[in-house]
């Protein structure tokens, strides 16, 4: 079926460009679930999986070049960025173009340490960066960067409870550097690690939901739903939103705010909600609507983590529609596909709950709940590219016969394009 042209999501702003390359960030969590920062993580559109990290140095310069000033638009005051640095980059002095504050230096494990090599880092240290070593799993040779490095980042996705209990316990006992647990991929492997006093986590089990077993709906989660589904409503009308807005003042609030910003392309100021509602009219209001109602659900930077990810799947997505007309569904209805793929995660409930509480179409239900598997595949590729499994991202490219350049293009726009949404909608009185 033929995707179904429609008028433009939820709001328009200026047309970013960027060159074809990828960027995909990963949260990095403190102990009290606070963003601590991000790993940046490269490919340029147009490689394939087999040579994407041919050359280390034009890979790291990409990243300099084109991520970091993607990227740290995206990110709050103090936040940081990790990125990756082969040998000859460090050695050749490239982490000095980044600002000391933000950029964190990432040593590759298969960085040697030679004395040029510590030299250069002592020398970075001393100039105010941050040094990590990548993927440490005690290696004696290591030992020098160890003595100078401010973090170190160990891999525990195939090791064993006591291998890792080990490994920190030696660890522990000779330095006092942070450590980071990288690819934590669920809850018990994050209680495991914060019980031997990592300092910092890096994975996807934050996406995943901690279901308890016979737990039910709030009444305040139920009535959430209740919402959501009136604005999926085929015969939903504008007074029916604005009689929604207006009773709750937070929305009205964060409505005439986000009317009035720059980039909406209002010529005269907005004053009332019926005019906003008015203005924006029912597709666009809607989606507004339902991305709020998810933000209130929770507040906590996870949450926070797991509405960017939402928003920016279902942006990307929604635009994907506008450069393959192989796409099954409207752009209305990928939007909805990606804003609502993470909705069991950011409500603690099953996706089969859920969805039986939505009006949505059978083929989006069927694709959350990973029945669909023609509609899927799209999402996959959403998740594929913000996750940088590149491998997959191709594969995905190939079979959807879509141009890896115009998807990057795509996709980077989507990543700014939902900061700036959020940064008005988000805001409360």
């Amino acid at each position: 079926m033929t995707a179904q042209r429609s008028k433009p999501g939820i709001c328009s702003t200026q047309d970013y460009s960027f060159e074809a390359v990828y960027v995909a960030r990963q949260p990095v969590f403190d102990r009290s679930m606070n963003i601590w920062g991000y790993e940046l993580l490269f490919r340029e559109g147009q490689l394939s999986s087999s040579a994407r990290i041919q050359d280390g140095n034009i890979a790291t310069s990409k990243v300099i070049m084109d991520g970091f000033s993607l990227a740290s638009d995206l990110i709050a005051r103090g936040q940081r960025l990790l990125i990756n640095y082969p040998e000859e980059m460090i050695l050749q002095g490239a982490p000095n173009a980044l600002p000391s504050e933000t950029a964190v230096v990432e040593i590759l494990e298969t960085v040697r340490p030679t004395e040029a090599i510590l030299r250069r880092c002592s020398r970075l240290k001393s100039e105010g960066y941050l040094l990590a070593l990548d993927d440490f799993v005690g290696q004696p040779e290591y030992e020098p960067i160890l003595n100078i490095a401010d973090l170190v980042k160990i891999d525990v996705l195939d090791m064993k409870k006591h291998q890792i209990e080990v490994l920190v316990s030696q660890f522990k006992s000779n330095h006092s550097v942070q450590l980071l647990a990288e690819k934590v991929e669920d809850q018990d492997m994050y209680n495991l690690c914060r019980e031997l006093e990592f300092d910092l986590f890096q994975g996807y089990f934050f996406s995943r939901p901690e279901i308890i077993s016979g737990k039910k709906l709030s009444a305040s989660h139920i009535a959430r739903l209740e919402v959501l589904n009136v604005l999926n409503s085929a015969d939903l009308d504008l007074k029916l939103i604005s009689e929604i807005i207006q009773h709750d003042i937070s929305l009205s609030y964060r409505l005439l705010r986000y009317i009035n910003s720059p980039g909406i392309g209002v010529t005269h100021v907005i004053k009332s909600i019926n005019q906003a509602v008015t203005l924006l009219g029912q597709q666009r209001i809607a989606a507004w609507l339902r991305v709020l109602i998810m933000a209130d659900l929770n507040s906590s930077p996870r949450i926070g983590e797991l509405l960017f990810t939402s928003l920016q799947r279902a942006r990307f997505l929604e635009s994907i529609t506008m450069i393959n007309d192989s796409v099954p569904l409207s752009r209305d209805n990928m939007f909805l596909l990606g804003l609502f793929s993470q909705l069991d995660a950011i409500m603690v409930q099953p996706m089969e709950e859920l969805v039986c509480c939505l009006s949505l179409e059978e083929e989006v239900k069927n694709a959350l709940l990973g029945h669909n598997q023609d509609l899927k595949q799209w999402l996959d590729l959403a998740v594929a590219c913000e996750r940088a499994k590149w491998e997959e991202t191709d594969h995905l490219l190939r079979k959807l016969e879509i141009s890896p350049a115009e998807t990057a293009k795509k996709l980077n726009q989507a990543m700014v394009w939902t900061k700036h949404f959020l940064n008005i909608a988000r805001l409360k009185p």
